[in-house]
């Protein structure tokens, strides 16, 4: 007979439950509150990702002074040049309302007397980052997006065109196939 199999039905579906995963979810969700949005996550998106240890500081804001422009030249000068300028402009255009949005959620960042966010370095901020990942979870679970948590995708589901269709995980405590 074999592993059961659970079927899904979305309009996108996310792999990866990190910092981008669920921001990406919330995002789609806020622009399109009826679409059906999934996260496919291996782990457990409260404390999956790279941000899952607690970090205390996020290097990603532009503070007063600083532009997109120069912020991409930093990133390829530390990438050797191996960068996509057009996604590091695009994603540097972007970073301080991200900030300001996951501070209206509940981040709290580190400010110093004058209400302007402290420093750490030229592009980091200073938060308390270890209830980044739960507040995101919660944000998720607010918006109403499926959450298929401990579920690795394997492969992309395509149609005879070669558009992808779908997305094929399987549970990696139940060993189940999601479909």
């Amino acid at each position: 007979m074999g592993p059961e199999r659970v079927h899904f039905e979305a309009e996108v579906v996310i792999i990866g439950g990190g910092t981008a995963g669920c921001l990406a979810a919330v995002t789609i969700k806020e622009q399109a509150p009826t679409a059906r949005v999934i996260i496919m996550e291996k782990a457990d998106i409260r404390r999956s990702g790279c941000l899952a240890a607690g970090v205390n500081v996020i290097k990603a804001y532009l503070h007063p002074g600083e532009t997109p422009e120069s912020f991409l030249k930093d990133i390829r000068h530390e990438a050797r040049g191996l960068v996509r300028e057009d996604l590091v402009l695009s994603a540097a255009k972007r970073l301080n309302k991200v900030v300001e949005k996951v501070e209206r959620w509940g981040l709290s960042i580190l400010k110093n007397a004058n209400g302007a966010y402290l420093p750490h370095g030229r592009w980091g901020i200073k938060v308390d980052g270890e209830k980044l990942k739960p507040l995101l979870a919660e944000k998720v679970k607010e918006k109403e997006v499926k959450v298929l948590n401990r579920v690795a995708a394997t492969n992309y589901l395509l149609s005879k065109e070669g558009r992808v269709i779908g997305v094929a995980g399987i549970g990696v405590r139940d060993a189940c196939f999601y479909i």
